[in-house]
């Protein structure tokens, strides 16, 4: 681990117990984030990607879920040592969070303009008019056409690219040292993902913020990150540069995923290729590998004993039986 990261997570669990049983959304879960760096967390819906920002947040309800972490530290401040108090001074001047679904995180009864004010009102201490053309020039900054006349506007009265764009604004204003950006583009149409993405890495660059992008698409990916945690069923998977996850992925969950993404060379009106089945039950998880039942690589050996997150050198980790024995076999093991 590199004792220079803004963001240290290690052995993070959150589980939900109901009457059912228990939920164990995260299981065991070590990140870490430079400064300046943006990092992805891949991985279909179920597998624990926001549920894992949620807890490095403190915005986890508890109960239902419950949380514990050996540490979450934020430029060597533990964050689970905060009050709530405490906590709020973090949240926009330390780190931000951008939502999926910014017609939910936004006010309906209260203009774009007034929404983003309070953010210099409260965290900068700027006059009511100092902030009016603050939050004019955010929106501006943000790519949103007529600032001045959407300061007015109602969030409903935007379309789901803009609303995207004010969530980037404010995430931004007080220039965070991370952003946790959950599945920012999911909900919108290709071009208005691309920009959305453009602008955020270009903000990233510009403040030298820490970005945390959660989806499931690795396309997106490939755009923006630096580094890649493959995350399943609650479980790390594997961890690499983007680059060299793309050009050789290790685990099997991890070809799958690449194998989804459309390609320019792809024969028109050929299906696109599926992981078989779904992600596990988190209350029935299957013995050994939890994605056996899934992998066409798949030995005795899966199907009884969780593999471990180990190390194949040159920042690349895997939770692969057969990856670990290829790398013994190559001298890699001890």
């Amino acid at each position: 681990m590199n004792n220079n990261n803004l963001l240290n997570v290690k052995n993070l669990k959150v589980i939900y117990p109901t009457d059912e049983g228990v939920v164990r959304a995260v299981e065991g879960v070590d990140l870490n984030v430079a400064a300046g760096e943006c990092v992805a967390i891949v991985g279909e819906s179920g597998c624990g990607k926001s549920v894992s920002s949620l807890a490095i947040m403190r915005l986890l309800s508890s109960p239902p879920a419950l949380f514990q972490a050996d540490e979450i530290s934020l430029d060597g401040v533990d964050l689970q040592g905060l009050s709530e108090k405490e906590m709020q001074n973090v949240y926009g001047t330390k780190m931000s969070i951008i939502f999926q679904d910014a017609l939910s995180a936004l006010n309906p009864v209260i203009t774009i303009g007034k929404q983003i004010d309070e953010v210099y009102l409260r965290h900068i201490g700027k006059s009511k008019k100092e902030a009016k053309l603050s939050t004019i020039a955010a929106l501006r900054a943000v790519g949103l056409p007529a600032p001045e006349r959407r300061y007015h506007d109602y969030p409903h009265q935007l379309s789901g690219g803009m609303r995207q764009r004010v969530l980037v604004a404010m995430a931004f204003i007080c220039q965070p040292q991370l952003i946790i950006a959950d599945e920012p583009t999911t909900a919108l149409d290709v071009t208005i993902q691309a920009q959305v993405l453009d602008l955020l890495k270009s903000l990233q660059k510009a403040h030298n913020t820490s970005l945390i992008l959660i989806t499931h698409d690795l396309s997106v990916v490939a755009q923006i990150a630096d580094r890649v945690y493959v995350m399943y069923s609650g479980k790390i998977v594997e961890e690499a540069n983007v680059r060299d996850l793309f050009r050789t992925p290790r685990h099997p969950y991890t070809k799958g995923l690449i194998s989804l993404i459309p390609k320019m060379t792809d024969p028109v009106g050929e299906q696109l290729q599926q992981i078989p089945l779904s992600v596990p039950n988190p209350m029935d998880k299957p013995n050994g590998c939890y994605f056996h039942p899934r992998c066409n690589e798949c030995t005795d050996i899966c199907r009884k004993t969780m593999p471990s997150l180990t190390s194949l050198g040159d920042g690349r980790f895997v939770r692969c039986h057969n990856n670990q024995l290829k790398n013994f076999a190559k001298g890699g093991g001890n």
